[in-house]
């Protein structure tokens, strides 16, 4: 600025002396006022200011523009290489979602023919578990028709009181029905007479109510609990034929049974519910046997079925993480081609910018020079300008 006020007082003073210069020879007057410096330096911070801002202005668009084109090209290397990183792992991803959908369709094939044969399986179940229900069904039902006689039994045995074996067993001289009444129970209790037995009473010729007499009606609580616990389901096929005879005999009906003893009657319809309940069991026992052969075969198939069930289970139970799996690659590959999708874009876009500016970098960059040297004489060249505005020209005074 020292300078700028040295040249300006330099151009005031060569004016004064023009002016000297000028009375003498021309022998006329002018006049050099502070007034005429004064504008100066005004209009050379005028000049200075608008200069400054335009140059700043016009250089300030053109670096900033310099800049752009330097960061598009930073930002395409950085997509380029961001590109060239991500290319291999789509790759390494699209082929991990291929195997992954081929193993997947294996697997599920597998899982079908599992869930067909399971499902076979099953059929074959229920179908054997429905038939074994109802044999199982019919076998009781079969069972039930004994069950009137066997509750009819039940209540006579219940109603029974000691003091009527007692009353049979103070018996001497025994009637028919008396004497097979006894062979029945002997029969039916597994009882056999001896040789020494036989005929020891009047009218017993096989010895029967004397092996009764002596072996159960001694004792009428004991026979009468082994009646109502017998052992139902495994008669003896030589019993049966025996007490069937005997029961089936015209010397053992119920008139006869109930003229002797109320005993007898008990016994009579115990052992025939017992009879009965024998002949239903050779209906019943084969159908319980099938329903048990059934039902261990069912048993060895249940256990089949189970481990196909696991077996098909662990497979859905894969095919589940392999869709899972499956799933997590193929939104991995989206995501990675998205990515690369959209920084395909961006250099796309990045080298359009270049590729239309190229030939404009040279000579901004030339400008940018140009104008940096402006800055740099702007305080001489506004200068001059000041001069010419204040003075008419740089020496030149001004005529009043």
């Amino acid at each position: 600025m020292d300078a700028c006020v040295q040249m300006f007082t330099f151009i005031h003073q060569s004016v004064e002396r023009k002016s000297i210069e000028f009375k003498d020879q021309l022998n006329r007057q002018n006049y050099v006022t502070p007034t005429s410096f004064l504008e100066q330096l005004s209009s050379y911070a005028v000049i200075l200011r608008q200069k400054r801002k335009s140059i700043s202005f016009s250089k300030g668009r053109l670096e900033k523009g310099l800049i752009v084109l330097e960061k598009a090209g930073v930002e395409i290397a950085a997509l380029q290489e961001h590109i060239n990183k991500m290319a291999p792992e789509l790759a390494v991803t699209k082929k991990d979602v291929a195997a992954t959908m081929a193993n997947l369709a294996v697997e599920k094939a597998d899982a079908d023919q599992e869930k067909e044969i399971v499902a076979k399986d099953e059929a074959i179940a229920s179908a054997q578990e429905e038939e074994a229900d109802i044999m199982s069904k019919d076998a009781q039902r079969e069972l039930n028709k004994a069950t009137p006689l066997l509750e009819e039994a039940a209540k006579v045995l219940n109603e029974l009181k000691k003091d009527d074996f007692y009353v049979l067993q103070g018996i001497k001289k025994p009637t028919p029905a008396v004497v097979l009444g006894m062979e029945v129970s002997c029969h039916m209790m597994g009882l056999k007479p001896k040789k020494k037995d036989i005929n020891q009473i009047e009218g017993d010729t096989g010895g029967y109510f004397f092996t009764g007499k002596a072996n159960l009606l001694n004792n009428p609580g004991k026979f009468m609990a082994d009646m109502k616990e017998y052992d139902k389901e495994h008669i003896p096929e030589k019993t049966v034929k025996a007490v069937n005879a005997i029961i089936t005999s015209e010397d053992f009906t119920m008139e006869k049974v109930k003229s002797a003893s109320q005993a007898l009657v008990a016994i009579l319809k115990w052992s025939s519910a017992m009879m009965s309940y024998h002949e239903l069991l050779k209906i019943v026992n084969p159908k319980r046997a099938l329903v048990k052969e059934m039902n261990e075969k069912l048993t060895v198939v249940r256990k089949s079925l189970a481990e196909k069930r696991a077996k098909l289970k662990a497979v859905e139970e894969k095919i589940d993480s392999l869709e899972r799996m499956f799933r997590e690659k193929k939104e991995l590959e989206e995501k990675l081609q998205k990515q690369i999708d959209d920084c395909m874009k961006k250099l796309d876009r990045a080298n359009k910018i270049i590729a239309g500016l190229a030939g404009e970098k040279s000579s901004w960059n030339e400008t940018v020079k140009k104008l940096t040297l402006q800055m740099e004489n702007i305080i001489g060249n506004c200068l001059v300008a000041a001069g010419m505005m204040a003075y008419g020209g740089p020496f030149t005074a001004v005529f009043r």
